[in-house]
């Protein structure tokens, strides 16, 4: 029998809302979207939070099919053949928008239970909205219901945590909590209203899982630029041959696919289109296309994005570009792999051919953007939403060249957050430099730093086989703990100050020889860090001993140089605001039900003092602050009601001995707080 298919454009509070349950059938897998996923999807949201207007983002189809079953209570079911991922993600974001509501916004919280999470009139399961399959329903009970195991270790629960993490991030921007209660707002009607499907409905009977195995035998799909060729040229019905020939065909030949879809996105960009995004390109261009009444006028279009490809390509291949200098700075861009960098990179070039900046200037102005990713990295103020920062900032240049000072004063204030000299010193000397951003910027960053000390010999980074090496092992032996007992400072014992220091960029290097130094005693280090022709390895090798003492020197030379290399705004542009409270509920928001961390742990995931986030524990109320217990698994003296605590703990999944002790295979350290997925290394 063949199957009749409905489709209509809809959002998910269209079909969220109303006396509705969509199943998961058992044929569908459990949920399984991983961070990667989770990302894209928070930088799509980020792109439609930071413009205006009517942009929406297309997710895809959502396809069901009619359930047999009707409730009691009249709520009609519908088995959800496809798009049950991305349905599943979005009720868990909106379940954190939900929990994270407070104040003025407790009304917020209501309206998405009762629209989008509940039906509140219906008993048991039939109350929820959504209903996942068996085997993630405990865990999608636990988030729907607020119970003490919410947001465990498993996929839904990871994903309710990342969307924590992420909103309380964006509170790093609002200024105060009414602010905060608008970024919530905005949130849920984003989410609820600014992305949308395809909603394919089948008809009673249709067999539902045959519609499942037909979708997912999938051809190829036309991209944004194939669409956009395909109507360029419907356009063209005298010229097409010759302008297709002449002009299109070799841009098209010289990029690659994707490197064609980012071309045309960055012509909207550096036409200043505010609602330009990577998903809606086909959609702007069209617009804009229309506006051009006639074949010349499009031909002339055609032949300015010919020059714009041409020019994009030497961002892309530093080595097709002729001049020394210009090539040295697009390399060094290339080298941190982020297109990022793209928008500026191909703005400064165009100004560059236009005869508006010299050589040196484009240098500079390179520099200027290396710069802000790199403090950015270095203090760990990232975000997914840098593409749409850099964008702006082309909008917010308008007519003016794009020099070093012009790039800098817009790149700093409150949502830019371009880290100051300050802030990246105290980052190189507190914050574990080795978990953050990608392996190859850390192994950039750490070259640059060498290069920037002089070598005594031609190093060739790039082919030498050489990594990151802790000088100070991350597996301390009784030799190492005795060496950091000789001078503890503020530690307590060695295994703290171990702890806190082993991942500083001061104890961090580059070597060809990370089996042979491994685990061996600083002497040994010495000797053979001592024939290297890297000169970091070289100061370390004339040092006579390896502690607290030196690791921290070290850094702070490091920091000094860092500074020199990657220039950045001056102090009076930091900002007052302190982002430490802010960034303790981020990484608080991350620890998972069942589980527990301890002080310093904490401290080092936020990146400041030990002492400093005890402060911000004992005087403000954060969510997830009993889940931080001592170093031995206890729960803190004092002020706490540890009985209260212990039952809190217990019920959230915590085991505890006789003594009181949480245990220990349990405990989250700082590196799963940072990366709780387990990508350190990605």
């Amino acid at each position: 029998m063949r199957c009749v298919l409905r489709a209509n454009e809809t959002t998910l509070r269209t079909l969220l809302q109303g006396e509705k349950q969509y199943i998961i059938p058992l044929y569908q897998r459990t949920y399984s979207w991983k961070r990667p996923q989770l990302d894209r999807l928070w930088s799509d949201i980020l792109e439609l939070l930071d413009t205006t207007g009517t942009d929406s983002h297309f997710l895809g189809p959502i396809v069901l099919a009619p359930s047999h079953n009707m409730t009691a209570s009249g709520v009609q079911s519908w088995l959800v053949v496809d798009g049950q991922q991305r349905l599943t993600t979005l009720s868990i974001l909106l379940a954190a928008i939900r929990d994270l509501a407070s104040g003025p916004s407790a009304r917020l919280a209501r309206k998405i239970s009762t629209q989008y999470l509940i039906n509140e009139f219906a008993d048991g399961i039939n109350s929820y909205t959504l209903l996942p399959t068996q085997a993630d329903r405990a865990a999608w009970r636990a988030i729907i219901d607020r119970m003490p195991n919410a947001g465990g270790a498993d996929k839904i629960g990871d994903a309710y945590r990342f969307f924590r993490s992420k909103i309380d991030q964006l509170f790093l921007d609002a200024v105060g909590d009414s602010e905060g209660d608008e970024v919530l707002e905005k949130l849920e009607g984003i989410v609820a209203t600014k992305l949308s499907f395809v909603e394919i409905s089948a008809q009673a009977g249709d067999n539902a899982y045959r519609i499942f195995e037909s979708l997912n035998n999938t051809g190829l799909k036309l991209t944004q630029a194939d669409l956009l060729r395909n109507y360029l040229f419907m356009r063209l019905p005298e010229t097409s041959e010759r302008v297709y020939e002449q002009h299109w065909l070799p841009l098209q030949n010289l990029l690659d696919e994707q490197s064609l879809v980012d071309l045309i996105w960055l012509d909207l960009v550096l036409k200043g289109n505010k609602r330009a995004t990577l998903h809606s390109i086909y959609e702007e261009q069209h617009r804009f296309l229309e506006t051009l009444g006639s074949e010349i006028a499009i031909e002339q279009w055609i032949v300015a994005l010919n020059h714009k490809a041409r020019v994009f390509d030497r961002v892309l291949n530093p080595e097709k570009e002729s001049d020394p200098i210009i090539r040295y700075a697009l390399d060094r861009l290339r080298r941190w792999k982020a297109r990022v960098v793209h928008p500026a990179a191909l703005h400064v070039l165009l100004s560059y051919e236009d005869g508006k900046m010299n050589s040196q200037e484009v240098s500079d102005a390179l520099r200027a953007v290396e710069s802000y990713l790199v403090r950015q990295l270095i203090v760990g103020t990232g975000r997914a939403g840098s593409n749409v920062l850099l964008a702006d900032l082309i909008r917010t240049l308008g007519d003016k060249v794009p020099r070093q000072d012009q790039i800098i004063k817009i790149l700093t204030g409150q949502r830019r957050r371009f880290p100051t000299d300050q802030q990246v010193r105290a980052a190189m000397l507190e914050q574990p430099f080795y978990w953050r951003g990608r392996e190859w910027q850390k192994f950039y960053i750490l070259r640059c730093l060498d290069e920037a000390a002089g070598r005594t010999e031609v190093v060739d980074y790039e082919n030498s086989g050489l990594s990151i090496e802790h000088v100070m092992p991350q597996k301390a032996t009784a030799a190492w703990l005795n060496e950091l007992e000789y001078d503890l400072e503020e530690f307590e014992s060695a295994e703290d100050a171990h702890q806190a220091l082993v991942h500083a960029i001061g104890n961090l290097t580059l070597s060809g020889y990370n089996g042979s130094l491994s685990n061996k005693n600083f002497p040994d280090k010495r000797e053979i860090l001592a024939k290297s022709g890297l000169s970091m390895n070289l100061s370390i090798a004339d040092s006579a001993r390896w502690g607290v003492a030196e690791i921290r020197q070290r850094g702070e030379f490091l920091a000094n140089k860092a500074i020199e290399i990657w220039p950045g705004p001056g102090e009076s542009h930091n900002p007052a605001v302190d982002r430490r409270l802010a960034s303790a509920r981020q990484v608080l928001s991350l620890i998972p039900a069942g589980c527990w961390t301890n002080l310093l742990s904490l401290a080092q995931a936020i990146g400041t003092h030990r002492r400093t986030i005890g402060k911000l524990l004992a005087e403000n109320e954060l969510t997830n602050s009993h889940r931080v217990l001592l170093r031995d698994g206890s729960i803190p003296a004092g002020s706490v009601d540890s009985q209260e605590w212990l039952s809190r703990l217990e019920a959230e999944g915590v085991k505890f001995d006789a003594r009181g002790r949480a245990n220990k295979s349990q405990h989250v350290d700082a590196v799963e707080l940072v990366y709780p997925d387990g990508s350190l290394t990605e």
